[in-house]
């Protein structure tokens, strides 16, 4: 050991405090680098590997047909070097299914037979039994063994043929197979092919049926044949490979015909996007429809085009840049002023000879001291952090994302931890080389003398002076000065004197605001995800009823020149009622023949929640129904939502008033009252049928497909007019649809547009202008943030509620009611009860209901309450776990700089004191100083705060559209509690320090 390390060692001994905060402040930084990124990975590695066990690993599909060469091009795939494996699925044909068969498997067996390894490309594995070997052999979907008494060993016999397209009676003409969208089930991006009458289908397309589509083709299987096959295994995940668009798959192992449908699936070698799989593929089978894995490519890291990944990829690099920062503040101040304490030791190594060279080394080497203790145990504290964090929310977060087979374990990767070590070291040496110049660059006269540490700047010691002028000593003393005295006084003329002695301490204390306030931000941001992920609320009790009563002829959609759509099901005019009138109807006697109809369908509705509260076990929670809605309402009341026509809920009008379809939620009034009272409101200035009062939600949530949305719905409270019925001529419209007219300057404004049905089921569009109208004004009282926990599920439009007592005489003219009802189970068996529910509701619906029933369900929330709770526990836990180990890192650095920086002016306290300095007046000036720290971070703090609050804000937005731009208050004030905290904690323990020393000892003192 030679002389520079030996003086090093010494010196973090001599001074232990502060070198353990320095190793603890390390170790937090390196912990909370490895958390983040091995949390990061803990989690690709989960969604890769239930990817794979769900749809395989493949890359990319190639779906061939009728292809001559096709056996010769995956030969020379397979032999090609960048293709790292294949499995091949062939059509073997279509079997019949029976009408009993086709309520769990669907339309049709589709039969593919297996080539390759399907295992680990594909995911097929059998949950029962084992894969076929032979043509004579099946494995069959679980739902098989479950409802279709069928089981390993037994033999099945299915007529097995071609699908093919044939016209429907009267139509004509062909479709091209691109304009079956995602509701025939096209795999992938659509096929060129052209479908004609006689036109074989394949497993990619779904099935045809005019009548249900709106095409002009049905289909049929032809060419059958009797094939009896033994069933060898059941699976039960059924991916990608497995199903087909008419129904689920029987898998064989039989030569399939030369013309079959065909996939093959690839895994490649040395690609790195989606475009290198995509062209591979390409040039490997030319011609022929690609299909990419891309949930697997981006798990594998080849491609990232998911909103959610890109969100989670920037709050990554943010948060591991807030750390880094912090860290470097923290050590950067630790060595500062421990270079300041020890810059007589510098002196007198620079007097025997010491070069700068050794000088700087020693304190760098001090620096990698530390990082050589603090990383391995940061290291060790992430990534235990990480695996109690994932041994309790392991289970949960594997359920949450559909995998009970799968567990979700912490992924300790090699580069996570080279990486955390590396950026640690790195800040640590970033941290310690201003320090370690300061050092170097000592002057030996000064130093030896003790001035170095104590230098005044020549602007310092002129206002210094100032201050200290025997004309203005008294005069000028201050704020400071007047309330606290010579204490006070003392402390600004010390901080006029060196303004950059408290500077440390008021960055410590700005960067300790941002990292609460950027665990706080994190926490708000994601809480409000989290609330739009899940659809936000409570749900309502454990089991759900829903029921709609068949008292109208349900209305299909429709185009009026092409581009107005049907909005919703139900009818409007007569067609509510039993019978249609002949006579000429006004829109008034419509909607009131609607009202009464409502009235009657409520009482129904109140009946049945009455009857199955009595179901043993039950226990009642609330009931509501639910309705549409087709509302006018003013542009200055409209929300972004709203106006912007492209949501699909509305949009401006040509008279300048905005139109939207929306729903009315009755609520039980109990219920509603309860919710009206907690939002300040009289429930009873909600029953006055001459003035319909109603709540809107302010926003609504959505899900365009690429991101999640938080939808400004309604901006203040208002009158809007309801649309209540619609007469032709006299005949009631049968329902309403939402399209374009020409507005103002040629542009397209949202309208309205009633229908009539025809004879023939065909529809007649007309302008509401050339409609006679009933309208009717509802008074929104109040914006209501959240929904009551019977109507918690937030559309992304309109939202009115309103008391169930309101629906005796208005139903909003629109769809027939949907009824809601909501039970817990008194002895938690709420399976058992929604069994007994289910009988009971289907029983008075169908025995004391004057009306038919058109549907009837019932849902246990249990699973689906779990998840939206699992998904809550695990970001709040990952936020509150965030915000702590922040906190520490935080009270660190203010700790050690605020200790150290009154540490390192022992001497001048003792020199004060050794004037007469009172220890009342010594703890005046030290509060004083404090106060003014607090005063000099806070504001930057702020600041600072709101560049990386915004940062987080940017990042999380680009998942969710909408969110608002937030400070979380509740963190601001919890930050500066805990600063104050920490100040208070670190000036008692540094005054402690102080006070233990006698003043002549002090005096001689060499600072260390």
């Amino acid at each position: 050991m030679n002389a520079t390390t030996n003086f090093t060692v010494k010196s973090l001994r001599a001074n232990k405090v502060r070198t353990l905060v320095t190793i603890a402040g390390v170790a937090l930084a390196a912990a909370l680098l490895t958390a983040v990124l091995t949390t990061y990975a803990s989690l690709n590695d989960f969604l890769y590997r239930n990817e794979a066990a769900l749809a395989g690993t493949w890359m990319a599909c190639v779906e061939a047909d009728d292809s001559s060469v096709l056996d010769e091009r995956i030969t020379g795939a397979q032999a090609d070097p960048q293709v790292f494996g294949t499995a091949i699925m062939r059509d073997i044909g279509f079997a019949e299914l029976t009408a009993d068969q086709q309520d769990t498997q669907g339309t049709y067996l589709a039969i593919r037979s297996i080539e390759g390894d399907v295992g680990d490309i594909c995911g097929i594995e059998p949950s029962e039994g084992r894969l076929p070997e032979s043509d004579r052999e099946i494995m069959l979907f679980a739902t098989w063994n479950d409802y279709g008494g069928v089981s390993l060993g037994d033999t099945v016999t299915f007529n097995v043929g071609q699908r093919v397209a044939r016209l429907a009676p009267g139509e004509e003409g062909s479709m091209s197979a691109g304009t079956m969208s995602a509701s025939w089930g096209v795999q992938g991006e659509a096929h060129e092919s052209e479908i004609t009458d006689g036109a074989p289908l394949n497993s990619s397309m779904g099935v045809l049926e005019a009548d249900i589509d709106g095409g002009i083709f049905n289909e049929e299987v032809t060419n059958t044949e009797e094939r009896t096959y033994t069933v060898v295994g059941f699976y039960d995940r059924p991916g990608y490979a497995l199903s087909t668009a008419a129904g689920m798959v029987g898998v064989t192992a039989g030569a399939a015909a030369p013309d079959a449908f065909t996939d093959v699936f690839l895994t490649l070698n040395d690609v790195t996007n989606t475009q290198q799989v995509e062209e591979a593929a390409e040039a490997l089978f030319p011609d022929e429809h690609v299909v990419l894995h891309t949930a697997m490519l981006r798990y594998m890291g080849v491609s990232s085009d998911s909103s959610i990944w890109t969100t989670f990829y920037g709050l990554v690099v943010v948060l591991a840049a807030v750390i880094v920062v912090a860290c470097v503040s923290l050590i950067f101040n630790a060595f500062n002023i421990s270079v300041a304490e020890r810059i007589k030791q510098f002196g007198l190594l620079s007097s025997v000879g010491a070069s700068r060279r050794q000088l700087r080394r020693a304190v760098v080497l001090e620096g990698a001291i530390v990082a050589v203790i603090g990383i391995p145990c940061g290291l060790l504290i992430g990534l235990a952090g990480c695996a109690v964090t994932f041994a309790a929310l392991g289970p949960a977060l594997a359920q949450l994302a559909g995998s009970v087979e799968v567990p979700f374990r912490v992924a300790v990767n090699g580069w996570v931890l080279l990486v955390a070590s590396v950026l640690t070291f790195v800040t640590v040496l970033v941290s310690v080389w201003i320090p370690a110049k300061r050092a170097s660059r000592t002057n030996i006269i000064d130093s030896l003398r003790a001035a170095s540490g104590s230098r005044v700047s020549r602007r310092g010691a002129a206002r210094a002076a100032k201050c200290t002028a025997p004309s203005s000593l008294w005069k000028a003393r201050g704020a400071a000065g007047r309330v606290l005295g010579v204490g006070g006084m003392l402390a600004r003329i010390s901080r006029k004197r060196g303004t950059g002695k408290g500077r440390a301490a008021s960055v410590s204390l700005a960067l300790a605001i941002v990292l609460l306030m950027t665990a706080g931000s994190l926490s708000v941001f994601l809480g409000t995800l989290t609330d739009v992920v899940t659809g936000g609320g409570e749900l309502a009790g454990e089991v759900g009823v829903m029921a709609q009563l068949d008292v109208e002829t349900p209305q299909g959609e429709g185009t009026a020149d092409g581009d107005v759509q049907a909005g919703n099901d139900g009818a409007t005019g007569a067609d509510s009622a039993a019978t249609q009138p002949a006579a000429p109807m006004t829109p008034e006697a419509v909607a009131a023949a609607n009202n009464e109809l409502f009235a009657r369908q409520a009482e129904v509705f109140a009946g049945a929640f009455h009857d199955l509260s009595q179901v043993a076990g039950a226990e009642p929670v609330g009931w509501k129904m639910g309705t549409g809605l087709y509302a006018m309402l003013p542009e200055a009341m409209a929300g972004e939502a709203l106006v912007d026509q492209e949501n699909g809920m509305g949009g401006k009008m040509a008279d300048g008033r905005v139109g939207t379809v929306g729903s009315v939620a009755y609520l039980d009034d109990a219920a509603f009252d309860d919710y009206a009272k907690s939002l300040g409101l009289d429930p009873a200035d909600f029953r006055d049928p001459a003035h319909l009062r109603a709540i809107a939600l302010a926003q609504g949530y959505g899900n365009n497909g690429s991101v999640y949305q938080l939808l400004n719905v309604l901006r203040e409270p208002g009158t809007l007019e309801a649309l209540t019925a619609a007469t032709y001529h006299g005949e009631p419209a049968a329902g309403i649809g939402v399209g374009a007219t020409s507005g103002e300057g040629n542009s397209e404004a949202f309208a309205f547009q009633p229908y009539l049905e025809g004879d023939d089921d065909g529809v007649e569009w007309f302008p509401l202008e050339e409609a006679e109208v009933q309208t009717v004004s509802v008074e929104v009282v109040a914006l209501a943030e959240e929904a009551p926990a019977i109507a918690s599920a937030r559309g992304e439009g309109l939202q009115l509620i309103v008391p169930e007592s309101v629906a005796a005489y208005q139903s909003f003219g629109n769809d027939a009611p949907i009824f809601y009802g909501y039970f817990d189970s008194a002895d938690g068996d709420h399976g058992a009860l929604a069994e007994e529910l289910a009988t009971a509701g289907s029983a008075y619906f169908h025995d004391k209901s004057p009306y038919g029933l058109a549907f009837y369900s019932f849902n246990d929330y249990i699973e689906q309450r779990d998840s939206n709770q699992m998904i809550a526990t695990v970001v709040n836990v990952f936020c509150l776990l965030f915000a702590v180990i922040l906190a520490l890192i935080a009270m660190a650095n203010v700790f050690n700089t605020v200790t150290n920086s009154l540490i390192l002016r022992r001497r001048e306290f003792a020199v004060m004191k050794s004037v007469g300095l009172s220890n009342r007046q010594f703890r005046a000036m030290v509060a004083e100083e404090c106060v003014a720290w607090c005063v000099r971070g806070l504001v930057p703090g702020v600041l600072l705060s709101l560049f990386v609050s915004f940062l987080l804000w940017q990042v999380i937005s680009g998942s969710m559209t909408g969110l608002p731009f937030t400070l979380p208050w509740s963190y601001v004030a919890l930050a500066a509690a805990m600063t104050v905290v920490a100040v208070g904690a670190s000036v008692a323990y540094g005054m402690h320090r102080c006070r233990a020393d006698n003043v002549v000892e002090a005096l001689h003192a060499d600072a260390v």
